[in-house]
């Protein structure tokens, strides 16, 4: 296991596809990235998974933020570049963002090859 962590914000989402998310507030949390395909979600960078995604089994898709209709209001400093989504079964979804458009763009460049790969 290699651990492939940044600070990301993250919400789950039940909505239509991508658009009129119901959303409270953003909130941090640390990720943690198995080169088997498992993406831990924790409050902080010691503490246990508060949600596991399986990229092979149980994330449909990873689309990144221009891709994504209605985008919840960003905290202070947050952009559309810095914003993806893994879209979960049963209509769920996954919103992160990363600190920085280069930070986003690591993360969904290594997430789709471990989907890909782990398929």
């Amino acid at each position: 296991m290699f651990a492939c962590y940044a600070r990301s914000y993250a919400q789950r989402s039940t909505s239509d596809w991508l658009s009129g998310f119901i959303f409270k507030q953003w909130k941090k949390r640390f990720l943690f990235l198995t080169a088997e395909g498992s993406l831990y979600v924790c409050h902080d960078a010691s503490s246990l998974p508060v949600q596991t995604v399986l990229l092979q089994s149980g994330c449909e898709a990873i689309v990144e933020g221009k891709e994504i209709l209605d985008l919840p209001r960003l905290p202070s400093g947050g952009c559309r570049d810095c914003c993806f989504a893994l879209i979960l079964s049963q209509n769920k979804y996954l919103l992160l963002m990363a600190e920085t458009p280069a930070d986003c763009s690591q993360w969904l460049t290594v997430l789709k090859k471990v989907k890909k790969v782990s398929q």
